[in-house]
């Protein structure tokens, strides 16, 4: 009886330890599957709205699947396609990384800046023109690429802000904002005068409520210029109303909102007004406390360092965009 109770025992222990073996096999096996890096190409390519013809990259990893593009948005002011600041190209190496990450993007000069001079003196210019209309032009070039499944937005700073605008005029999957405000744009901008102690601000304080509430130009005013735009921009851009369209974004779109802990443009409470906008949807939000309005590191810098040293994007930044497209 012993010998047998024995002899079943031992078969037994014999195959529980080979199905241990095996499921650790599974496990180690599994733990040193390493994510994939894809390989990827960049052309040169136009993103062209009527007159306006946008030198541009389209980044596109080599997959034999579809993958999902992004559009990069700029901030405000005139930007090149990489929206390079100091020694920084965020767009440029977050189309890189993320193409490594089989996301692929396009990004493109902005009007203001390859047409800086013609703009200059163009009385009718509308926030329309400077932003909306030419994402749009760009989202369309990838809905024609047979090689894109679905196109989310990428949106930074000012371009963060009107994300949801554009995305609420098309069928874009989603967005993610990149230290992004709800706030009036010029409510922003007299805040980080009135911070950095600058002369500017006493001279837009008088004018700052005018242009902020402005909703229609009578002939007389046409040519009254602020802040770097005549009253036709501030009429356009007066009359989008910002906490719907973010509101309208939420209950339609995917949305991912980013914010760095020591972002010197954009505070962090900016962050906290879009989780109260958005609190009733599925809306993701992610802080990181070390980084700046570049998404680098900004531990120690002023506004008058910031920038000028190359630093690396962070991987979980990157992990965090891809791993949302990708969700």
């Amino acid at each position: 009886m012993y010998n047998v109770i024995g002899g079943y025992t031992y078969e037994v222990s014999s195959i529980l330890l080979i199905f241990f073996i095996f499921v650790a096999s599974i496990v180690l096996t599994s733990c040193d599957k390493k994510p994939t890096i894809y390989e990827y190409v960049e052309t040169d390519i136009v993103v062209e709205t009527g007159e306006y013809k946008l030198p541009s990259k389209l980044t596109i990893p080599e997959s034999k699947q579809k993958v999902p593009g992004v559009i990069f948005v700029h901030g405000s002011g005139a930007s090149d396609m990489n929206e390079s600041i100091g020694a920084l190209k965020l767009f440029e190496e977050l189309a890189i990384k993320l193409a490594e990450k089989g996301v692929a993007s396009i990004r493109y000069d902005k009007r203001t800046y390859t047409y800086a001079e013609h703009l200059a003196t163009k009385l009718d210019f509308t926030v329309y023109e400077e932003v909306i209309d030419d994402v749009i032009s760009a989202i369309n070039i990838l809905k024609q690429n047979d090689k894109i499944s679905d196109i989310y937005i990428i949106g930074h700073s000012f371009g963060g802000q009107l994300a949801p605008v554009i995305a609420n005029k098309t069928d874009v999957k989603g967005v993610i904002i990149l230290a992004g405000t709800t706030e009036h744009i010029i409510d922003v901008a007299m805040n980080q005068l009135k911070e950095q102690n600058s002369p500017y601000y006493n001279v837009y304080d008088p004018y700052d409520e005018y242009f902020r509430d402005i909703k229609e130009v009578v002939p007389s005013e046409i040519g009254y210029f602020f802040m770097g735009a005549y009253e036709t921009y501030w009429v356009s851009y007066n009359n989008i109303n910002l906490s719907e369209e973010i509101l309208s974004c939420g209950n339609n779109k995917r949305m991912l909102v980013l914010q760095g802990g020591l972002d010197l443009q954009v505070k962090v409470s900016e962050l906290d007004n879009y989780k109260n906008l958005l609190k009733d949807t599925n809306a993701e939000f992610k802080l990181y406390e070390t980084l700046n309005h570049m998404f680098v590191d900004g531990t120690g810098e002023t506004i008058t360092t910031a920038y000028q040293i190359y630093k690396e994007i962070p991987n979980i930044v990157i992990e965090d965009i891809s791993k949302f497209i990708k969700g």
